[in-house]
């Protein structure tokens, strides 16, 4: 019983923190705007929310292993929100400092690095491992809504009540956010974890485990190569898509609207039907299945960026994406024990997420230089060679046909 009221507490305080991101993500850009003019400084206060995955993510999946987790997610949310709070104070003053705005937000973004590797492995902790592939699934699928709803949720906040009241009102969902980790019921695995003041001290040696235990297993090796180009092909549209859809077609903005909220709606319908999947096909199958919907999605494209095409081609991308999110979360948590989770997490993502920035740019100069259909063309052939290479590698083999081994340090 205490896990399924620890399971609903969890989903909660995902909802809502997550839509506490969203309100932030759109307040700072517009303060900045507001204070500077500058189209490009509000834009990089919107960027800044990546670069934290690879400058901090690494070590914070060893402080997510070492402290005790059910605090250290209360605590981001909490320091999320006095952060929070403090910038709607300063949004009061006639022309508050924008070195201090950038400040904000880029401590606002280490919270991100820190609670997810952190909610992984609490859910390891809380969620039986027949729950796992629903619970994935599930937050999967809220998140893939979310970001369907968010920009629309976050702008009409911002728009209706100002950057001010906006911050406010995010605060109070991080302090409501953190309530919800804190009325969790406490482990008694907590008693042997690190205090947070000790678990940043010699990270080294527990960061070289969360090396050795991702590149150590073949399929978490391979995979992790075949999913950061995954990366590289998705975030080379994604990153573009505004310019393709309004600068280079002459598309409305509707229409990129349209666009987005048919890869939210494809995301959610393909987390929705996983667990089902997952009974019946193992998670190499599902990986294999994703990745190569995937290239189909983005190689669509290159015939023509005509929203009736697009659309529906984007939306396919969000299914696959489901479909490869959620199988390697589940093998993942099926080969690496909890106790290492967090810094496993935290290192998979900082590869991963390192492709993003060289991605947009790449191809932002390719779809100017030449045509949007080349950057289709590329990211799709990038996507099709990493889709061969799960079909016919370790990767499209893992799964159900055999127990899995669980990988410890040492």
């Amino acid at each position: 019983m205490t896990d399924r009221r620890d399971e609903g507490l969890l989903r909660a305080a995902f909802i809502v923190s997550t839509c506490g991101d969203w309100v932030f993500r759109f307040a700072l850009p517009l303060l900045v705007l507001q204070l500077t003019g500058s189209a490009f400084l509000a834009a990089f206060t919107y960027a800044l929310e990546f670069v934290p995955y690879v400058l901090v993510g690494l070590f914070s999946g060893v402080v997510a292993d070492r402290a005790d987790r059910r605090r250290l997610m209360t605590g981001c949310d909490l320091c999320s929100a006095v952060v929070v709070g403090g910038i709607g104070l300063l949004c009061l003053l006639d022309s508050p400092p924008v070195s201090v705005v950038y400040v904000a937000a880029f401590v606002l973004a280490c919270m991100r690095p820190l609670y997810f590797p952190a909610f992984q492995g609490f859910l390891m902790e809380r969620v039986p491992q027949e729950r796992r592939a629903v619970m994935n699934a599930w937050v999967q699928g809220s998140e893939s809504l979310l970001n369907m709803l968010g920009p629309i949720a976050g702008i009409s906040v911002v728009a209706f009540l100002g950057p001010a009241a906006a911050s406010g009102v995010n605060a109070v969902s991080f302090a409501l956010s953190a309530l919800l980790v804190f009325l969790t019921a406490a482990s008694p695995a907590t008693a042997a974890r690190t205090p947070l003041r000790e678990a940043v001290r010699g990270m080294g040696p527990d960061l070289l485990t969360g090396f050795r235990l991702l590149f150590a297993e073949p399929v978490l090796r391979q995979g992790t190569i075949l999913l950061t180009l995954t990366n590289f092909a998705v975030h080379a549209v994604e990153a573009n898509l505004v310019y393709v859809v309004t600068d280079a077609t002459g598309q409305s903005s509707f229409v990129l609207g349209l666009v987005v909220a048919a890869q939210g709606a494809g995301a959610v319908a393909g987390a929705a039907f996983v667990p089902r999947l997952l009974k019946r096909f193992s998670e190499g199958r599902l990986l294999s299945a994703g990745m190569g919907a995937l290239a189909v999605a983005l190689l669509a494209p290159a015939v023509t960026a005509d929203v009736r095409l697009l659309a529906p081609a984007w939306a396919v991308a969000g299914a696959a994406t489901s479909l490869i999110v959620v199988g390697w979360f589940t093998y993942r948590q099926r080969v690496i024990d909890a106790e290492f989770m967090g810094r496993v997490v935290a290192v998979n993502r900082a590869v991963s997420f390192a492709a993003i920035l060289p991605a947009a740019l790449l191809g932002g100069w390719v779809a100017a230089e030449f045509a949007p259909a080349a950057l289709f063309a590329t990211a799709g052939v990038v996507q099709a060679l990493a889709w061969i290479a799960t079909a016919a590698g370790l990767v499209g083999r893992a799964g159900r046909t055999s127990a899995p081994v669980i990988m410890k340090a040492g």
